[in-house]
């Protein structure tokens, strides 16, 4: 019956601890750049007549060509961790062995070397191929494209996934730091539709990323032109909060008048136990007591008259 008895009181310790356990972290968005292009985005460029800002359009105009070393870029406030970029992609035209690549990457924005994470959009010998390419600190690099082989395998029944000209598309490039991957997800903004997402394993975490850039650095092919625009970027990260309970005290007041007699004392009940605390010590108590009882009554029967 002590047994019996001892346990209860445990149970009721460990009601009390978990009461007592601190608020749970949730995960707050915060956003890192974003622009609607409705104002100037203060780009940087090398060549402003390839790379502007289209007040008409309220987007951001692009023209890429390899051998022209091109690029247009913004500094952004990104240390280290996971990350999402959207942005919204409008191909007007695209000549063969052109590209796009537009995402993050290091200050060398060089396509050819690390760091970078590009969404990547070409015309190469397969047609209109979509991409996700990473190039890691150690020159490491991890892609998968919409071509079928690349992303199907042998699989039978996969095909190639093509995008297609004057046709806007919501990008999503997601990085994960843990595990170390990245994955991309194209939406046609005008149907809703999916015309391709995969993702690509890295192994390694990611460091000196610290701008979203187009650029063709590292691109030696010419006359393969590519025009169109980006428009409503938004790069974000998720941080965990851990909530916390304010707590409040009443305002003292101070009694106007004094009474001029003393009031009888009346009996007062004895205050309650604490609403999370006293309750599980309280049940606890009054469980070993009943137990207790029990088993003095149960000696007292054993007891011969």
């Amino acid at each position: 019956m002590q047994k019996r008895a001892a346990f209860c009181f445990f149970m009721g310790i460990l009601s009390l601890l978990f009461l007592m356990q601190p608020a749970v972290a949730a995960d707050v968005k915060v956003t890192i750049y974003e622009t609607d292009f409705s104002s100037d985005p203060g780009w940087i460029t090398n060549n402003p007549s390839y790379y502007y800002w289209d007040v008409q359009k309220e987007a951001y105009h692009f023209q890429t060509e390899g051998g022209t070393n091109g690029y247009s870029f913004i500094p952004v406030g990104y240390q280290h961790g996971s990350f999402t970029l959207e942005y919204d992609l409008l191909i007007c035209s695209i000549l063969e062995s052109g590209a796009v690549r537009f995402g993050m990457t290091s200050s060398d924005m060089d396509i050819s070397k690390g760091v970078n994470v590009f969404g990547v959009f070409s015309y190469e010998q397969y047609g209109r191929i979509m991409a996700i390419r990473v190039i890691d600190q150690n020159n490491h690099l991890h892609e998968k494209t919409s071509q079928r082989y690349s992303y199907c395998g042998e699989q039978s029944d996969c095909v190639t996934k093509q995008y297609e000209e004057n046709t806007t598309y919501r990008v999503t490039i997601h990085y994960n730091e843990e595990p170390a991957q990245a994955d991309i997800m194209v939406i046609n903004k005008d149907t809703g539709e999916l015309p391709w997402g995969y993702f690509v394993p890295i192994g390694n975490e990611l460091h000196f990323l610290n701008r979203l850039a187009i650029t063709t650095k590292g691109d030696y092919k010419q006359g393969n032109t590519v025009k169109g625009y980006i428009d409503n970027i938004i790069l974000y990260t998720y941080i965990p909060v851990t909530p916390t309970t304010e707590v409040t005290t009443p305002p003292a007041t101070t009694p106007t008048t004094i009474p001029t007699t003393m009031p009888t004392p009346t009996p007062t009940k004895s205050p309650a136990c604490p609403a999370a605390i006293c309750p599980s010590l309280c049940i606890a108590a009054g469980i070993a007591i009943h137990f207790r009882k029990r088993r003095t009554l149960g000696a007292g029967d054993d007891r011969q008259p």
